[in-house]
């Protein structure tokens, strides 16, 4: 239903999936903004359908989200069960741009909640991209298991952790 998304675009049969299985809206009923960088409240709102919406039983422990926020369930889901934590012990920035290793570091938490072999990541050097120092500490067993599970591939020898992730990138991961 996007006028944004054509056939022939690369992401056309990501975005169709994951509209179709009810994982990613639009951001209205006829835009999908394929380019739009996605957020920290996006990502966990995708996992948190995917799980078909399960309910929370943990206090909320951030100042900046709050009871009848569009993501409001779905990060205190998400923060129970370990996939993501906040930028800090009382802010989890929902409306910041989700960087890559972001990115990486909550879907390999996702993995591993769900059971997931993630040990391809043990046997994964990243060293390779010029910029791998640049990833976070954090981060870096998550993005030598994206690598490994190619979820990430990299562009032109880089890995652009501190890079933000679109909404079409999103829906093809």
């Amino acid at each position: 239903p996007f006028a944004d998304v054509a056939e022939g675009d690369w992401y056309y049969e990501a975005v169709k999936y994951v509209y179709e299985e009810g994982v990613m809206e639009g951001i209205s009923a006829t835009e999908f903004a394929p380019g739009k960088e996605t957020s920290r409240a996006m990502i966990v709102t995708i996992l948190y359908r995917l799980e078909k919406k399960p309910e929370a039983s943990t206090e909320n422990a951030f100042t900046d989200i709050a009871k009848g926020d569009w993501y409001y369930e779905a990060v205190l889901w998400a923060a129970e069960k370990g996939i993501v934590k906040g930028v800090s012990e009382s802010e989890f920035a929902p409306e910041d741009t989700l960087t890559r290793e972001q990115l990486v570091t909550i879907l390999y938490r996702y993995a591993k909640y769900k059971g997931y072999d993630v040990s391809v990541g043990e046997d994964t050097n990243i060293l390779s991209y010029t910029d791998a120092q640049e990833v976070s500490e954090y981060a870096v067993e998550a993005m030598q298991w994206a690598c490994g599970a190619e979820i990430v591939k990299g562009e032109a020898g880089k890995l652009m952790p501190g890079a933000s992730a679109t909404r079409a990138q999103l829906a093809a991961i």
